[in-house]
């Protein structure tokens, strides 16, 4: 079993200390070695442990400044602390490093979202969609769209998000939403009342229909 296999093998089995014990021998090791670096920030970020995580992408970049793995380790923790600013610069110097990843455009599509602006978020999000047809992806890219008031596009891509998965309740609901806009009632109604069936409990699809049937 590789190095790596054997860190992956103790994630799986939760030998969280084993992991980082056995990543630390391997930075005393190869101290110039910032694979070593990224993978231990990297484990520590997935366990909260920021300031240690932070310290490790830090001296990789150090060795490596072109390194896209550890900026985007760097955004990653970046954006799970709320620093959305300084997520979309590390996220950016992902991309300017070739980091050809969905998760990469995808995460700086929502660090945008945070910092309240759609405009920007909108080309990243589309960009994610196109490296990985996920529906978590697509179902925010629709959202953003339907913001902008692009809605025949947002249509289209919430369909896509029900042709993926059929009982999507929330796009099921925003898809009722943009047919409001349409003037078509009839077809509101079914999709709302599709959302309930599959969310019981879907309050603004609730507090929807209520309107209409007053």
């Amino acid at each position: 079993m590789s190095y790596s296999e054997k860190i992956v093998q103790l994630v799986k089995e939760n030998k969280i200390e084993t992991a980082v014990e056995l990543l630390l021998e391997a930075v005393e090791r190869e101290p110039d070695n910032p694979l070593h670096l990224v993978n231990l920030g990297s484990l520590l970020l997935q366990h909260k442990e920021y300031e240690q995580a932070e310290s490790f992408f830090l001296r990789a970049l150090q060795l490596d400044e072109h390194m896209a793995t550890a900026h985007f380790g760097l955004a990653s923790l970046h954006y799970e602390l709320g620093k959305y600013k300084d997520a979309t610069r590390a996220l950016r110097a992902c991309i300017a490093l070739n980091m050809e990843d969905a998760e990469v455009y995808y995460l700086l599509g929502m660090s945008y979202i945070r910092l309240k602006n759609p405009l920007l978020a909108s080309p990243f999000l589309q960009r994610a969609t196109e490296l990985e047809e996920s529906v978590d992806y697509l179902f925010q890219y629709g959202l953003t769209l339907a913001q902008l008031d692009h809605l025949t596009e947002a249509k289209k891509v919430f369909k896509r998000v029900l042709a993926i998965e059929e009982e999507h309740a929330d796009a099921l609901y925003n898809l009722a939403i943009i047919y409001i806009h349409e003037d078509r009632y009839d077809e509101t109604v079914d999709l709302l009342q599709g959302t309930l069936a599959i969310n019981p409990n879907h309050q603004l699809a609730k507090r929807a229909l209520e309107e209409f049937e007053r």
